[in-house]
């Protein structure tokens, strides 16, 4: 095997690493012993497969070296597992953050719509043509689950993985499997994230606040010490020294 061959399968299995798994669910039954997508157990799977292929890609890219490319490749996999944790918690917790900024918009436009005298399934269907990113693939998810077959109230809860949306799918499963009044939940549950919205923003403008003042320091401190010390400082050593 060439050095080309080597390089091109090691980059291929690296990209194979970085790249998340999808985590569209349009099944109507999950198979037998199938790990749920987004539970602790998925993710760890998750790292421990991204971590193997990394360190297949080391190994494969220093085939030359004989034994101790393994020993290098298993260095790799543990050093990069936990690297791999950090990068899925972040990507997480942002793809969280856009969730919960977009759920005030949803429900103001889902109450105008049941207003409107839409039905559930035919307004989310159009809020989700109008939307963009994480929730517009969301919403569009449980269309399509719903248009497959599976149980609007099923699909509904389904929408739950998503731990910023737990509320609405919540709402909307039991709007569905009830036929309650949904606009008044909705508009309601609007109104709480927009409170939590806020929240979150002050909590991360204090973080700011406290987290700023160490480079600030050390951005000031050598300029003061330059300017306001060291003049003061020289003088007094001038005028002791001088004859």
């Amino acid at each position: 095997m060439t050095a080309a061959m080597i390089a091109a399968i090691a980059c291929g299995l690296l990209v194979l690493a970085v790249i998340p798994a999808h985590a569209s669910r349009l099944r109507a039954r999950e198979p037998p012993g199938a790990v749920p997508m987004g539970s602790a157990a998925a993710g760890r799977w998750r790292r421990v497969r991204s971590a193997g292929v990394v360190a297949a890609a080391v190994w494969l890219a220093l085939s030359s070296l004989g034994p101790l490319a393994a020993v290098v490749a298993v260095a790799v996999a543990v050093v990069s597992y936990p690297a791999f944790g950090r990068l899925d918690s972040a990507v997480h917790a942002r793809r969280q953050a856009e969730l919960a900024a977009e759920l005030p918009q949803v429900c103001d436009l889902l109450v105008a719509c049941l207003d409107a005298g839409l039905p559930v399934r035919v307004a989310t269907e159009a809020i989700a043509t109008g939307l963009t990113g994480p929730m517009a693939e969301r919403l569009a998810e449980v269309i399509a689950k719903i248009r497959l077959g599976v149980a609007e109230e099923r699909a509904w809860e389904e929408l739950g993985v998503e731990p910023a949306l737990a509320g609405l799918a919540r709402e909307l499963a039991r709007g569905t499997s009830s036929g309650v009044a949904l606009a008044g939940r909705l508009r309601a549950l609007g109104l709480d994230a927009r409170r939590d919205a806020v929240a979150v923003a002050e909590t991360r403008a204090k973080k700011v606040g406290v987290q700023s003042v160490l480079p600030l320091m050390a951005c000031f401190l050598p300029a003061f010490v330059l300017l306001g010390v060291l003049p003061i400082v020289g003088g007094l050593v001038l005028r002791l020294f001088s004859p």
